[in-house]
């Protein structure tokens, strides 16, 4: 009499390659989110190259312009009131009331040099492309995502390749793989009813990953990448900002020519 192993439920197949597909699109998606993370300094070094002068210069120009305006206000009331002005007084006031406009616009100047500053320390293209594959076989070993009944070393060895991409550390990543090489993080349930629900909580992971990972593609700094893509699109807006200085720059100069006339008075 012989004996056979008993066949598989004709759906575990078709289950296990949904399975296989879930887990190697959200471990894709999760590659791509740290990827676009390390893609925003980039984009902030090209937008303050392009745009960081004219941006400072324009906001230096609108706190001169605004400060024109205020002293003018200013002394016009002493003048409506037949006072006689304390002009260091005046000065006095116009520092503290403007002071927080100069801060902002100091802070702003240093963040746009030192994101320039992040073009000329960039990895080279083979060096990034071996850290994220790398990163993304650990992460199908060992992101809570797709085991979230992982031992505290596992959790740990995740803890160590999250930082380790973060410093670019490749040989970290290296040993994190060798050491979880022989490893089998590809247990499949035993049963139908735990496919199910396995699938039913990665599929919910997977929406919600990438409906982030949408989200964060449209948000701030990354949304301005059609912009840093096209020169013409760039060229137009560094003119735009040159003229609205020119603009400003002249209504600046209109206001001091009235303030010297004030001052004469």
């Amino acid at each position: 009499m012989s004996s056979s192993l008993p066949s598989p439920h004709p759906e575990w197949s078709r289950l296990t390659q949904k399975h296989q597909a879930i887990t190697t699109q959200i471990t894709a998606v999760i590659t791509d989110a740290h990827a676009l993370a390390d893609t925003i300094p980039l984009v902030l070094g090209r937008y303050a190259t392009a745009f960081g002068d004219r941006l400072v210069r324009l906001q230096a120009i609108e706190i001169d312009a605004s400060r024109c305006k205020r002293e003018i206000a200013l002394l016009q009331a002493s003048i409506n009131k037949g006072e006689q002005w304390d002009y260091a007084s005046i000065q006095e006031t116009l520092d503290a009331e403007f002071s927080e406009w100069q801060k902002k616009l100091e802070i702003e100047a240093e963040n746009f040099k030192r994101q320039q500053g992040i073009l000329n320390h960039l990895l080279d293209p083979g060096t990034t492309k071996l850290l994220r594959d790398k990163f993304r076989l650990l992460a199908r070993r060992l992101h809570p995502d797709l085991h979230p009944t992982q031992t505290p070393a596992e959790e740990e060895l995740w803890h160590r390749v999250a930082c380790a991409y973060e410093s670019q550390n490749l040989e970290e990543l290296d040993a994190i793989e060798i050491i979880t090489r022989e490893q089998n993080y590809d247990v499949l349930p035993s049963s139908l009813d735990a496919m199910y629900e396995i699938l039913q909580r990665l599929e919910m992971k997977l929406n919600t990953l990438l409906t982030n990972l949408s989200r964060r593609r449209k948000a701030w700094p990354l949304d301005q990448l059609p912009l840093l893509d096209d020169p013409e699109a760039t060229a137009a807006k560094q003119k735009e900002l040159e003229e609205r200085i020119a603009v400003l720059t002249t209504l600046r100069d209109q206001r001091r020519v009235h303030l010297n006339q004030l001052l004469a008075h």
